[in-house]
């Protein structure tokens, strides 16, 4: 009983040392987690792809599995037709544009439209990781995009994705509408 109570006054100074670490220093230890998980994910990657890029210091990494030589990289604003399967690390499915691919995964849902997804890119509404992705990527091309937590979802998680997730996408750009000048 006399261990129970010591255990239970070390709390409040625990907590307060917790407290002490800032909400920056949280973000940069996750951010390091990630690098080191999608780093073991390259090394295990069971499928060759044909290049490997790092997107700047975003930690994003681009595993192409279809290069185009020729055609130009996404740029703000252009239009995007995107075929897309989104997974977590241990590769569960949890979204896509592929009806077979739903269907396949268990994610399947009859009141949507599966057909490639369309944005504006660096201006539409889709997680940060995504514009950071396409705009390295052709028309035709197919990657592979780890993205780690920051620039999916953060701390925040979202529907069967839980906070922190490194997130992997298929991604393939079936049409570059360029903008109009």
């Amino acid at each position: 009983m006399k261990r129970n109570i010591k255990y239970w006054a070390l709390l409040p100074l625990v907590a307060f040392l917790g407290s002490c670490i800032s909400d920056d220093e949280n973000v940069d230890v996750i951010f390091e987690q990630d690098l080191k998980k999608i780093e073991t994910y390259v090394q295990n990657f069971p499928t060759e792809y044909m290049e490997k890029e790092t997107v700047g210091e975003t930690g994003i990494v681009l595993l192409f599995t279809q290069v185009v030589e020729e055609g130009e990289l996404a740029l703000p604003g252009d239009t995007l037709l995107v075929d897309y399967t989104g997974m977590l690390l241990d590769g569960t499915v949890f979204d896509t544009s592929i009806e077979q691919t739903a269907i396949d995964n268990g994610v399947y849902n009859e009141s949507r439209t599966y057909e490639p997804y369309g944005i504006i890119q660096a201006y539409s509404s889709v997680i940060q990781g995504w514009h950071w992705a396409l705009s390295r990527m052709k028309e035709g091309e197919k990657a592979i995009a780890l993205i780690p937590s920051a620039y999916g979802y953060g701390s925040q998680g979202q529907g069967p994705i839980p906070a922190n997730s490194v997130l992997v996408f298929e991604l393939e750009i079936i049409e570059n509408r360029p903008t109009q000048p």
